[in-house]
């Protein structure tokens, strides 16, 4: 694919002189490198990256120009894209992904089609600005891509990485003062690179799949603005040594006053493109700790982060239904609504007979869940997060919700009705470790002593106490931690309740029981 970029880029610019210009001055461009936070900074002078937009968006195929031409990529799902040489250069061979269609710049959904890129892109990385972080065109989705070893921070990383990957860290000198793991999906893994600027990471998987988790994970630890669409940040990604790389910049929501500069994805990562020629050589180190402290993560913002990238939550078991037939849909597979039934003494689903039956669902541990499967019930539907089991419980079908015991206090909390949420998520949260010690103790009563021999086991069973005996008590149950009446605290899933002052209030008591 590389030669077919290459030729496709000579191509183009020998019909289009006004941007061949362009790419011959880059030959010439003014450079120069300042150091700053542990890498070497690179400016470049570069006057022809003022573009000049004639009308509409340049992004759109009715607006392209006489003699532009496209390479199609097509990406997951049928997305389709146009391939098309950058009209206002920073690099060689500087390439502009864009949809087919007019449709707003977001990330979401579409990380994977920028790894698929990377990939085809042999040689290349493909980098990404969200809307309010660089991009010069927010109202059409695009990346970008370059030929690679420009970015001062994607060699940093190249290296890093590299050294990882091949479990020769130690050639690496200083590379714990640089690099630290942070966590892991399957197998993806992110890291927190802890210089240059605040709020960079850098992640390697060997799937698209693992990478892509491990990447809307990072970003769903941000906080989101109330006026975005998403998180403001910077991203490239490219191919090395069969893997998939990327880094992250996560951004403020602050843009430099006394920089006359736009940073982009480039400039995040140490290539520092300076349009206008007066200002290339006034700018020093105080110049760049100016521009990053501005668009950077704040010292308080990045620890909130890295917290909530590392914490953990407890998994729970909700009874949320039972029912001679219970109706429910698993929203990820397509199939629609299903139903299982009691049926002699089991659970019936699709004409078989189960004793149990599981739909699993990853739940981050984290942050809180999205929503993973529907009970129908009464004329209505109610949508939960995490695993969906069903049991046999008291000659019904029982539903349980296996889920992170943060996710559920979401839904408790925010039906609770409480003036004071964060009081409110404590007491709960109290309430719910009681309720688990509770089950634990009464399931050993019921288990009762540990089989350490043949002997022990069958004086246990001997002397077993008939069922109705070791029923728990009213305050317990038997095969879940809670359920979702009034006998313990009620609990609909996700319920539109939950809203931001929710999430804030279980996001800042995290854990907490006092």
């Amino acid at each position: 694919m590389a030669t077919d970029i290459d030729k496709f880029v000579h191509d183009q610019l020998s019909v289009w002189p006004a941007v061949a210009a362009k790419y011959r001055s880059l030959k010439s461009t003014r450079t120069r490198t300042l150091p700053f936070g542990g890498i070497m900074v690179t400016l470049q002078s570069n006057p022809g990256r003022l573009p000049v937009f004639d009308h509409g968006c340049p992004l759109c195929e009715e607006n392209y120009m006489e003699h532009q031409h496209t390479l199609p990529f097509e990406g997951r799902k049928g997305r389709k894209y146009n391939i098309l040489v950058n009209r206002a250069p920073i690099f060689p061979n500087h390439l502009v992904i864009t949809r087919d269609i007019h449709a707003p710049q977001t990330i979401w959904h579409r990380f994977p089609d920028m790894l698929d890129l990377a990939q085809l892109l042999e040689g290349y990385i493909v980098f990404y600005n969200s809307p309010k972080s660089g991009t010069s065109v927010p109202g059409h989705a695009h990346f970008q891509a370059c030929p690679k070893g420009y970015m001062p921070l994607e060699r940093a990383a190249e290296r890093l990485l590299r050294a990882v990957a091949a479990k020769d860290t130690r050639s690496v000198p200083g590379m714990t003062e640089e690099l630290e793991f942070v966590a892991s999906v399957r197998d993806a893994q992110l890291y927190h690179y802890k210089k240059f600027h605040r709020g960079i990471f850098m992640l390697r998987a060997t799937t698209p799949k693992s990478m892509a988790k491990m990447f809307y994970r990072l970003l769903d630890c941000l906080n989101l603005l109330a006026e975005d669409s998403e998180p403001r940040f910077n991203a490239l990604a490219y191919c090395s040594e069969g893997e998939y790389r990327a880094v992250v910049m996560l951004r403020s929501s602050s843009m430099p006053s006394d920089v006359p500069i736009l940073p982009g994805t480039a400039e995040m990562a140490g290539f520092v493109v300076v349009p206008q020629p007066e200002v290339f050589d006034s700018l020093n180190q105080d110049s760049l700790t100016e521009l990053y402290n501005t668009v950077t993560l704040s010292e308080e913002d990045e620890k909130r982060l890295l917290w909530r990238l590392v914490r953990t939550q407890p998994r729970i078991e909700a009874g949320i239904e039972s029912a001679p037939e219970i109706c429910f849909e698993i929203i990820s597979d397509g199939a629609g609504p299903q139903k299982v039934n009691y049926r002699e003494g089991k659970i019936d689903y699709g004409g078989m007979l189960y004793d149990s039956l599981v739909f699993e669902a990853v739940t981050i541990s984290t942050l809180f869940a999205e929503p993973s499967f529907i009970i129908y019930r009464n004329g209505s539907e109610e949508r939960f997060a995490g695993t969906l089991k069903f049991i046999v419980d008291a000659g019904k079908v029982c539903a349980v919700n296996i889920i992170g015991a943060e996710d559920y206090l979401m839904s408790v909390v925010s039906t609770s009705g409480a003036k004071d949420l964060k009081a409110c998520a404590i007491e709960t949260r109290k309430w719910l470790a009681g309720q688990l010690r509770l089950r634990n103790t009464q399931r050993d009563t019921i288990i009762g002593p540990a089989f350490d021999n043949t002997p022990s086991l069958v004086t246990w069973l001997e002397h077993r106490p008939e069922e109705e005996s070791y029923v728990p008590a009213a305050s317990a149950h038997r095969n879940f931690d809670v359920c979702a009446g009034e006998h313990c605290r009620q609990y609909h899933g996700i319920t539109e309740k939950a809203d931001a002052s929710v999430r804030a209030a279980i996001d800042e008591t995290w854990g907490k029981t006092e």
